[in-house]
C-alpha cells in the first residue's frame, strides 16, 4: 500500500493504541507512545515467546496482540466485543493486514470465553477488562479454564482513605455510564479483593508485579473527598 494511502485509512480510523504500520504511527503523540512503553515494562509480558499460545481478551487495535506475535509466540488470539462494538474494528484490521500478521481474531465477549471451544493457552493477557466486569469472579472462573500457564492481568485498583487491606470492591452497574457520570468503571477492587477473588476463581500463585502510584497521595485525597481513588495493578496468576 503506498503511503499516502495507508497515511488516509490510518487518519480515517480513532486510534487506541499506538502502532507502527509501515513506519507511520497511529497514535504519534511522545506521551501516548511512553504511557504504552511503560506498560509493557510493568506488564513483564516474556521477552521470548517462542513456540507459545497466547489470548489477548480485549485486543481493541492489536497493540498486545501483534507485539506478543513478534516476541515469537506460535499462535495468538484476539478477542473483543466491548471495544469493537462500540469504536469498530477497522483498526485492528488495518493494522493486521499491514503487518501481514497471522494474529487469529474472533468476536467474543469475555463472559463467553469458554475453554471447550478456545482450548487452553501459555499465556493469556486480560488488559484493561476487569474494571469493566459485571461478575469478575465468574468470568475470571471461565478465564482459569483457558489458562494452561500464566495469566496476566492489569486493571484499576481500589484505593480507599482506610481499610485498604479488606477485600472491597466498589461496583457501578452498566459500566457507570447508565446515569450519565463519566469516567467510572463496573467493578474496583481493593489489592487484596484482587487477590481474593483469584484465589476464588482457581488461581493458585498470584505475583503481584505493579501496585497503584502515589498510593500515600491518593489515600490522602480520598480522606479529604470521601471518594476511594485508584490506580493500576499488574499481576501475574497461575
Amino acid at each position: 500500500m503506498a503511503a499516502e494511502t495507508l497515511q488516509q485509512k490510518i487518519d480515517a480510523l480513532k486510534w487506541c493504541h499506538p502502532l507502527e504500520l509501515g513506519g507511520i504511527q497511529t497514535r504519534p503523540q511522545w506521551h501516548v507512545r511512553r504511557r504504552f512503553a511503560r506498560r509493557l515494562k510493568f506488564l513483564q509480558i516474556p521477552a521470548d515467546l517462542t513456540g507459545k499460545s497466547v489470548l489477548d481478551i480485549g485486543a481493541w487495535d492489536g497493540f498486545f496482540s501483534f507485539e506478543c506475535e513478534r516476541r515469537g509466540a506460535a499462535r495468538v488470539l484476539a478477542i473483543d466485543t466491548f471495544a469493537w462494538d462500540r469504536y469498530g474494528k477497522d483498526g485492528f484490521l488495518l493494522a493486521h493486514d499491514t503487518l501481514n500478521s497471522k494474529v487469529e481474531h474472533r468476536r467474543l465477549a469475555a463472559e463467553d470465553i469458554d475453554v471447550a471451544t478456545l482450548g487452553t493457552f501459555d499465556v493469556v493477557l486480560c488488559l484493561g477488562v476487569f474494571y469493566h466486569l459485571r461478575s469478575p469472579i465468574s468470568v475470571l472462573e471461565r478465564v482459569r479454564g483457558v489458562t494452561a500457564g500464566t495469566l496476566i492481568l492489569e486493571t484499576h485498583a481500589l484505593v480507599p482513605a482506610f481499610h485498604e487491606r479488606y477485600p472491597l470492591v466498589s461496583f457501578f452497574p452498566g459500566d457507570g455510564l447508565e446515569l450519565g457520570v463519566p469516567h467510572e468503571f463496573c467493578s474496583l477492587p481493593t489489592m487484596e479483593a484482587l487477590r481474593q477473588i483469584l484465589r476464588a476463581a482457581g488461581f493458585n500463585t498470584i505475583d503481584v508485579k505493579h501496585t497503584p502510584s502515589m498510593r500515600w497521595l491518593k489515600k490522602v485525597k480520598a480522606a479529604m473527598t470521601t471518594r476511594p481513588e485508584s490506580g493500576r495493578a499488574i499481576v501475574h496468576a497461575s
